[in-house]
């Protein structure tokens, strides 16, 4: 797993220092530079993958496009260096990169200092095959997928480009009688439930009522995910929605749910915003499947702005202490990013996690709006 995360002259980061848990949690207001410490990872796989990492960083696409070396490097450096160190259980690498010969170029060598053989092993979730990452910018209203054979079988993603969950119909379609960890609460937690039937109970979960299926079109050129909604009592079950036809937070958490069900302990899953379009009550279900698959080994980072996320991590952490579901606090790292210094870099926060799931302190403009707001309300 990765333990810190070190970045050095990378967009608004002059010098950023992370220490990276089982559940990270990243927060903050608009701009400030969160999205970039999910891109810095994207940068270093995306790059590995294009088999160019050796060489430098390849800035643009198919997880993440900045645009050129002067978009990456920290306006105010000193010197052009732009710097990512990732600090895994047994070893310490520093892919250092010269801006200065690529400000308006998409490739960015690496610096003479740090050439270097890297092989998958080093990292190991983060160039493998064990990695899911689901951008903000998700699928959804869609009922209609496209097939990517090598992709899923292989190697097994849900995400090509930018982290949309585009291969969600036929990854769900490929793997949806994989056995999984049952994660419900319910029965034996060594008894596995197929990957299908967990997505099932957890979009319920998330968005009552909710049923899932999946089949491949006729002429087999791609995947249709199917809605359905259960009935009560003397109600009829209606089946054969399209996502068109059903709340849109149903189809845009339905990618997050996936991965997180599918992934093995050591796996890196990495998401953006997973409360969209998502009830409180949803968002709050939502949280806890991201608490007890951290709990287990997955390595989760999420960029979130909700109360109800941030709360929902807090109450999983006394729950653990209570009734040993959740996530122990001590595998929880909280970030808040609330501004920037006088040289235009980022400034932030660690949440310190207490018992009973309590805080530290809070940062003025940690999700106190409502403090705010009701103080309003109630007064003359």
């Amino acid at each position: 797993m990765i333990k810190k995360l070190h970045l050095k002259n990378f967009k608004s980061h002059r010098d950023t220092l992370l220490e990276i848990k089982q559940l990270t949690v990243i927060s903050g207001v608009n701009n400030i530079g969160k999205s970039s410490v999910l891109q810095s990872l994207l940068l270093l796989r995306q790059s590995f993958n294009k088999k160019r990492l050796t060489a430098g960083l390849d800035l643009n696409m198919p997880l993440v496009s900045i645009g050129i070396g002067n978009d990456a490097l920290y306006r105010l450096a000193q010197e052009p260096i732009l710097s990512i160190g990732i600090t895994t259980d047994d070893m310490e690498l520093d892919f250092n990169f010269d801006v200065g010969k690529a400000l308006t170029e998409s490739f960015i060598p690496i610096a003479e200092e740090s050439k270097m053989k890297i092989k998958s092993e080093s990292v190991d979730a983060l160039f493998k095959d064990n990695f899911q990452y689901l951008s903000a910018n998700r699928w959804a209203g869609r009922s209609d997928y496209p097939k990517a054979s090598y992709e899923v079988n292989t190697e097994k993603q849900i995400s090509l480009n930018n982290g949309q969950g585009e291969l969600l119909g036929n990854f769900l379609f490929t793997y949806q009688g994989q056995p999984t960890y049952n994660y419900t609460g319910f029965g034996d937690e060594n008894q596995s439930l197929s990957l299908l039937d967990q997505v099932n109970f957890w979009e319920n979960e998330i968005s009552r009522g909710i049923t899932i299926n999946v089949q491949q079109n006729p002429d087999n050129t791609g995947y249709k995910v199917i809605y359905g909604t259960k009935g009560k009592g003397l109600q009829k079950s209606i089946e054969g929605l399209r996502a068109e036809n059903v709340g849109f937070g149903v189809s845009y958490s339905i990618s997050i749910v996936t991965a997180l069900l599918s992934a093995e302990p050591g796996a890196l899953i990495m998401i953006e915003n997973p409360e969209a379009h998502l009830h409180p009550e949803g968002q709050a279900k939502l949280a806890e499947l991201i608490c007890l698959v951290a709990q287990r080994g997955v390595q989760v980072i999420v960029e979130t702005h909700s109360d109800h996320i941030i709360n929902g991590v807090l109450v999983n952490c006394k729950r653990f202490e209570k009734v040993g579901r959740g996530i122990d606090r001590e595998n929880v790292s909280m970030y808040y990013f609330n501004g920037q210094d006088e040289n235009h870099a980022v400034l932030y926060d660690e949440i310190k996690i207490q018992p009973d799931g309590q805080i530290e302190y809070q940062p003025k403009g940690f999700f106190d709006r409502i403090e705010f707001d009701r103080g309003y309300l109630i007064n003359d």
